[in-house]
């Protein structure tokens, strides 16, 4: 048994250790906290700007709800009121999906997705945009009135303002990149178009490639793509002219102006395209002096000449866009190049040449999918063209049917004797009766057609005119589009979009049988009507406006433009 001192030293003994662990482990608390203070101390705005950073947030969001409930058109300095109230309707509807957060502002500065933004508004120009469509002076002033030392940095009512517009201007932004500059278009097609504007945003947002993303809403058209690179070039080069003084505008750029601006027919002076003679037909159009260099008055009419150009490009960017487009094959009909263009997974494969509508008859613009390649075909003639042609003809010649290979039928496609034709008349055939031409080399139709779905009785076909090809100007038909070795493409066509069945196109020629081939697959094709296009990724090449639709068609999606 111990002694009550053993039992009083060992208990003191006991509570000095637990003492002992219990100051060296306070002590060890007290050290933590105070580096932790010292650290905060060190560098306060941590800790005090992160308690900032979730107030101001949360009051953002709360006036960003209660501006985005309460918006009006004032925000948004705009000529088409129309447009800017659908806008409006879906930017409310995105951020009441996003619950109010913000897209462009985060804490006290706009984000990297801003710069973004800013930079394609800015570059606006290079996508065929030649006014600021997008608020971009107004977001420069926001964004410049932010850190005003005399007014501090918590600018709410700017930044809110900065918010909205920013995001109003990315929405319109996609649209005119998607569908071009249609202002005042209703219908259901395109106002179904706009209401996915959000979820494109949206997508883009939550993507890492912002600008990417943002881009894609783009046609994917090959003469889109391509004359987008080109127009890159052509501004840059319009820059160098128009800031310039006239004395330093070396030969290789001026030659290059002159042949935009249409004073010579080749990009460089040589012995063919003399510099005195550009220049000579500059001065002449514009009722200037002649001179040997080029001087200021010649210099501001070349200027002028080269916007009126760009203006062109973005008329076209802008007729692209406005193409209702899907798939990555496809034929392209540009009716002023007389052209068909064969484009395979989005690359040109092969071109043909082409023959298109007179002035009077014009080739309409449209699109449409081929259906069938028929081989030595029938041609059943228009009415406009038995009463505005062929009337004449028949009345004076009466052996004329016979002699071009045409006979009456009926509405069941049964030939009729044609003198029970009372020629006389003023309308001999009716609706009862119809004059069709036999299949031959002779036809009218030529020995080839392609049948597409389409409201105008136009179709792409052979002709026996071959010799029409050869010239420059190639607008002889009653708006059918003639193409040049069709057999060509007909073979392509049915080896393509319909691979089960082999077709010898040049054997049923020569066999001189009507026989129609459905094809498997259609296969889009798209006539149009481009009169400017981008070619080696930095030329352009620009063509005759032989219907005058540019300048009309200018004024209406271009009404500001001053006169040119």
């Amino acid at each position: 048994m111990l002694d009550d001192d053993k039992i009083l030293e060992l208990d003191y003994s006991s509570t000095s250790k637990s003492r002992k662990f219990l100051i060296g482990f306070t002590t060890y608390i007290l050290l933590i906290v105070f580096f932790n203070l010292l650290s905060s101390y060190k560098n306060p705005t941590i800790r005090i700007e992160n308690k900032l950073i979730s107030i101001h947030t949360y009051e953002f969001q709360r006036i960003l709800k209660k501006q985005v409930e309460s918006l009006n058109n004032q925000l948004f300095n705009d000529s088409v009121q129309d447009l800017n109230l659908v806008i409006k309707e879906l930017l409310v509807k995105f951020y009441e999906e996003r619950n109010y957060n913000a897209v462009w502002i985060d804490n006290f500065n706009t984000n990297e997705r801003f710069s973004v933004l800013l930079n394609l508004l800015d570059s606006s120009a290079y996508f065929g945009f030649p006014f600021d469509y997008f608020n971009v002076s107004r977001i420069h002033e926001l964004t410049s009135e932010f850190f005003v030392p005399s007014q501090g940095y918590n600018h709410q009512e700017q930044k809110i303002e900065l918010e909205l517009t920013a995001t109003f201007s990315a929405l319109k932004f996609i649209l005119y990149l998607k569908h071009g500059i249609i202002e005042k278009d209703t219908s259901k097609v395109y106002l179904t178009s706009i209401e996915t504007l959000p979820e494109i945003l949206n997508q883009a947002i939550n993507q890492k490639h912002f600008r990417d993303d943002i881009l894609a809403a783009q046609p994917n058209l090959v003469n889109h793509r391509n004359l987008l690179k080109s127009l890159s070039y052509f501004i840059d080069l319009h820059y160098s002219v128009k800031y310039t003084t006239p004395a330093f505008i070396d030969d290789k750029l001026l030659a290059k102006s002159l042949y935009y601006a249409e004073m010579t027919k080749s990009p460089v002076f040589d012995s063919t395209n003399p510099k005195m003679q550009a220049l000579n037909n500059l001065a002449e159009q514009f009722n200037l002096p002649k001179d040997s260099i080029l001087n200021i008055p010649s210099h501001v009419a070349l200027v002028s000449l080269l916007e009126y150009k760009y203006i062109l490009a973005c008329l076209n960017i802008n007729r692209l866009r406005k193409l209702k487009h899907s798939g990555e094959n496809y034929l392209f009909v540009n009716i002023p190049e007389f052209k068909l263009h064969v484009v395979e997974s989005n690359e040109e494969k092969e071109t043909f040449n082409v023959i298109v509508g007179k002035k009077i008859t014009p080739t309409p613009v449209f699109s449409s999918s081929i259906e069938q390649v028929v081989a030595n075909p029938y041609w059943t003639v228009p009415k406009s063209i038995v009463n505005n042609e062929m009337i004449y003809k028949i009345r004076k010649d009466s052996t004329y049917l016979r002699r071009n290979g045409f006979f009456i039928i009926n509405g069941r496609e049964e030939t009729v004797d044609e003198s029970v034709i009372n020629w006389n008349s003023e309308d001999p055939l009716g609706n009862k009766y119809y004059i069709r031409q036999i299949n031959s080399k002779n036809n009218a139709l030529g020995q080839i057609k392609f049948i597409f779905p389409n409201d105008y009785s136009v179709y792409l076909h052979d002709t026996p005119s071959k010799n029409l090809f050869s010239r420059e100007n190639r607008t002889f038909s009653h708006g059918c589009i003639r193409l040049e070795n069709p057999n060509k493409l007909a073979q392509y066509l049915t080896d393509i979009y319909h691979p089960l069945d082999k077709y010898d196109i040049d054997k049923m020629i020569t066999e001189n049988e009507h026989q129609v081939i459905d094809l498997a697959e259609k296969i889009n094709i798209h006539i149009q009507y481009i009169t400017c296009a981008g070619i080696n990724n930095e030329d352009m090449m620009f063509y005759k406006d032989i219907y005058n639709l540019d300048k009309e068609e200018i004024k209406a999606i271009f009404p500001n433009l001053p006169g040119i």
